[in-house]
């Protein structure tokens, strides 16, 4: 039976935003914990909001649960990439929709489920599918266990699955293995009727917290064109010779120059930075607030006052679309056309319409000051002083640490002086370095540069 959560509170400031119906669909037991989350999400909020669900327990029957519900939602949460795919290429999805991300927290769970409930486990002997690489190997440096036996197959699109339990029954028969963790209920059920141990890797709350807060979001924005989501796409282009004149560090320096600005400038709107890497910066807003920063599509955001703060080509691109994930490919192809106009112009498209190109705004603004005087900051100048401090550094000189050597300085656990490292380069106060690779072998050791220059 589906069920439903709903709140009717007014707004208690600001522009009125519609009441809001999100579906969540997926297999009935993570149904049930988004449903969970999802008071926690109504009671938070101003607006009206209420969550339908659809819980299935084979995927086949995803579009008929789908299918009931369409009529009533305005945004849909799916289990995971795969449902989320298979709804669009079977063209049954009707609005905007997000699915539950799978990361290296997620990975954390299931492994410490795993060595709570399956005998003789071995976590460094495991197979894992869906998540990438690169989650799997952060997730194991975190917790300080060696990859060279963790096999991983990642999702790459709905024909990638297929595959996935004969990939875990494989390791499994060959001895390679002590346990599979998938994010597929079909494989599971599979690798268990197999005799294979397995266990499911599961969205943490927080992950689905932020996933239907998304929706939520998205579907606002079907509602009231003005809180359609936007993406701005902002690309820093290098010059060989501001590079070769800027020293070892220039382009994590410019990076985190980037990005502190881009946060200044942002908040003054609502809008969240995202770092993709060191010269591309995603901008999460409102069609409405898109339309405040270009001053009605009149100038370019933020593109003539980072070129002018910074000193080199900065390239802007805007998109809006249907979906977020239709946004932010409309925003990234904008700004590949900025980037080929030498940053001379912003470009937005919508997908729809013809491009537009925004000349560059003022080079001066009037950004908000960064507050650098919060608790978190206050301590982590405290950190960086201490360590500083310590390691007796050469006037000008770059100061270079690690994990190992925080500890050491300050007297924890090598996991609190990671944590420590952490809270510095959140703060702008280190920057962590490419790792150096090991003559020895072995995992590289990651280093971090200080930007004691701050403490000036």
């Amino acid at each position: 039976m589906t069920e439903e959560m709903q709140q009717q509170s007014e707004p208690v400031s600001g522009e009125r935003l519609p009441a809001v119906t999100v579906g969540l669909f997926g297999p009935r037991k993570l149904v049930k914990t988004m449903s969970e989350v999802g008071q926690e999400v109504v009671e938070r909020s101003v607006h009206g909001v209420r969550f339908l669900t659809g819980g299935y327990d084979d995927l086949s029957e995803a579009e008929e649960r789908y299918l009931r519900l369409r009529d009533r939602i305005d945004a849909a949460v799916f289990p995971g990439p795969w449902a989320f795919d298979l709804a669009t290429t079977g063209h049954w999805l009707t609005v905007p929709s997000t699915h539950l991300p799978l990361t290296g927290a997620a990975l954390y769970a299931a492994l410490l489920r795993a060595s709570l409930t399956i005998k003789d486990v071995d976590l460094s002997r495991v197979s894992i599918d869906s998540l990438s690489l690169a989650d799997v190997s952060e997730a194991y440096s975190e917790i300080g266990l060696d990859t060279a036996q963790v096999y991983d197959v990642p999702y790459e699109g709905p024909e990638s699955v297929a595959g996935f339990a004969a990939f875990h029954r494989e390791k499994w028969e060959r001895q390679h293995t002590t346990v599979a963790l998938t994010t597929i209920l079909d494989v599971e059920r599979e690798l268990r009727a197999g005799g294979v141990p397995v266990l499911r890797i599961a969205p943490t709350r927080s992950s689905v917290r932020d996933a239907l807060e998304t929706a939520v979001l998205l579907g606002q924005g079907t509602r009231m064109g003005a809180h359609q989501l936007a993406m701005i796409a902002v690309q820093v282009i290098p010059t060989g010779a501001s590079r070769a004149e800027s020293g070892d560090y220039w382009q994590q320096e410019l990076a985190l120059s980037t990005h502190q600005k881009l946060l200044s400038e942002a908040r003054q709107v609502g809008a969240s930075v995202t770092r993709r890497s060191d010269t591309l910066f995603l901008v999460t807003t409102t069609y409405g607030a898109l339309l405040r920063l270009t001053e009605q599509f009149a100038v370019a955001p933020f593109l003539g006052a980072l070129t002018a703060q910074l000193g080199v080509p900065v390239a802007v691109g805007a998109g809006t679309g249907q979906t977020a994930r239709a946004a932010e490919a409309n925003a990234l192809m904008a700004v590949e056309d900025s980037v080929a106009a030498g940053g001379k112009v912003a470009v937005y498209l919508d997908g729809s319409s013809d491009r537009v190109d925004l000349e560059p705004g003022p080079a001066t603004t009037d950004s908000a000051p960064v507050d650098g005087t919060s608790p978190i900051d206050q301590r982590a100048l405290e950190i960086v002083t201490s360590i500083a401090s310590a390691m007796s550094s050469t006037p000008g000189r770059q100061v270079v640490v690690d994990v190992e050597s925080v500890a050491a300085i300050m007297q924890v656990t090598q996991r609190t002086g990671r944590r420590m490292l952490k809270e510095l380069v959140e703060a702008g106060l280190a920057w962590p370095l490419p790792p150096a690779r090991s003559t020895a072998g072995g995992r590289p050791r990651q280093q971090f540069r200080l930007l004691t220059e701050k403490l000036d």
